[in-house]
């Protein structure tokens, strides 16, 4: 699969993924993308992160990966990243069904119940991707929040591990508030090489 865009430059020790652009994104993944590269031009990540190597060549694990999903199809694989951004968009039932059936069956997940009073949206199962609000055309279903879930400390690698979800349903100022104070704690307490997730480990 062809993702969106990756903004970085080989000088640097990060890289930024998005999903390509496609009709079920509920966020803007470019202009989030841009706001965080300025988030690591900010903080000068990749000068500070090079005092830790001492002058050695970086390696592959030495680039902090950030992935900006604009839904839970997640095409940037923020799971495994470093730093995730995931776009959610929260359905809610409004007035107006008429009865056509399109929500239930759009829905991946099988969450909407088509009632004589409307869908009714089963919050347990949903995983916020928003498309039934996108295909409904009468507006009896709705999205009430969007926003961005946010995980950090994925990877790959002998040690696998999945990002652990810190926030969710964020702004994107929000989700860049976790990104800094993310990256100021990989750069203030992180080992020489050590990715982030591994890291996050030993402070538990």
């Amino acid at each position: 699969m062809k993702l969106g865009m990756a903004l970085y430059h080989d000088a640097e020790l990060y890289k930024i993924i998005t999903c390509r652009k496609c009709q079920h994104a509920v966020v803007d993944t470019e202009q989030t993308a841009k706001a965080c590269h300025k988030v690591f031009q900010e903080l000068d990540f990749t000068g500070r992160r090079r005092l830790g190597l001492s002058g050695a060549k970086p390696k592959h694990h030495d680039i902090f990966t950030v992935a900006v999903a604009g839904c839970p199809n997640a095409c940037s694989q923020p799971q495994i990243k470093d730093f995730g951004l995931l776009g959610q968009a929260v359905p809610a039932a409004a007035e107006g069904c008429s009865g056509c059936g399109l929500c239930t069956a759009t829905c991946p997940d099988q969450c909407i119940l088509l009632t004589e009073k409307g869908p009714q949206i089963d919050a347990s199962r949903c995983l916020n991707c928003g498309q039934c609000a996108a295909c409904c055309a009468t507006g009896a279903v709705t999205v009430s929040k969007a926003g961005y879930k946010v995980m950090r400390g994925g990877k790959l690698g002998r040690r696998p591990r999945l990002a652990e979800e810190v926030a969710s349903l964020t702004d994107e100022q929000e989700a860049l508030g976790w990104l800094r104070q993310t990256l100021e704690l990989l750069l203030a307490e992180g080992l020489p090489g050590e990715r982030l997730g591994t890291l996050l480990n030993r402070l538990k």
